[in-house]
């Protein structure tokens, strides 16, 4: 008996501790993502918004 709930514990330990590190990857997916995209807005408040791609 002891055998199976240390077989049952490892297995859910390994899925709870891979849901840990996906969820961990994601956010670090979603940051580096959206980096770039804060950077510009950023430009944008100091410099102002290019307005030759208005012009076309």
């Amino acid at each position: 008996m002891a055998k199976g709930k240390w077989e049952q514990f490892k297995k859910n330990f390994s899925k709870n501790f891979i849901d840990f590190l996906m969820i961990f990857a994601a956010e670090d997916q979603f940051i580096n993502k959206h980096r770039h995209k804060s950077s510009v807005i950023k430009e944008q408040k100091r410099y102002g918004s290019d307005q030759r791609k208005n012009d076309e």
